[in-house]
């Protein structure tokens, strides 16, 4: 199974995580980003969940969500027959904003297939500048227009 790299097996679309969009960074805007959740630069950029380069963070580098997913040879939650399990109720109600809507983001791709899935996300990740955000971006790193985001994040002080 070759799985798209920025389709977490959690439904997460990896495209609007800070550490994926770290990776096109230049380095100083990686060392900013790294700095504002108090990280080194050293791994914190990623190419996505099913990705040779991930974030180092245990949760995303040793994600339990994924291993399930391979053992059960599915591109994604969605498509398992023990969906939704206790492991992704759990998830959703862990207290991260961009994790409340994993179980209707994997419905969705069940529904519409990845490809479209993908699309979807994609454009709504995306500024009218053409710049893409983050699940916790409040303006474009672009043109400075406010984008449909999450909010802050609830980690950062």
């Amino acid at each position: 199974m070759a799985a798209n790299p920025i389709l977490a097996a959690c439904g997460l679309y990896c495209g609007a995580c800070y550490h994926y969009l770290a990776s096109s960074y230049d380095g100083e805007r990686l060392a900013k980003a790294a700095a504002e959740r108090g990280r080194s630069p050293e791994g914190f950029a990623c190419q996505g969940c099913r990705s040779d380069k991930l974030y180092i963070f245990a949760a995303c580098a040793q994600c339990e969500i994924r291993a399930c997913a391979d053992q059960h040879g599915a591109e994604h939650c969605g498509v398992c027959a023990e969906f939704p399990c206790e492991r992704m109720l759990a998830f959703q109600s862990d207290g991260r904003v961009h994790h409340v809507e994993v179980l209707s983001s994997l419905v969705g791709l069940r529904e519409k297939g990845v490809e479209q899935w993908l699309a979807d996300q994609a454009a709504r990740w995306t500024c009218s500048c053409g710049e893409h955000f983050g699940w916790y971006d409040s303006v474009c790193a672009a043109c400075g227009r406010s984008v449909d985001s999450y909010g802050k994040d609830p980690i950062l002080k």
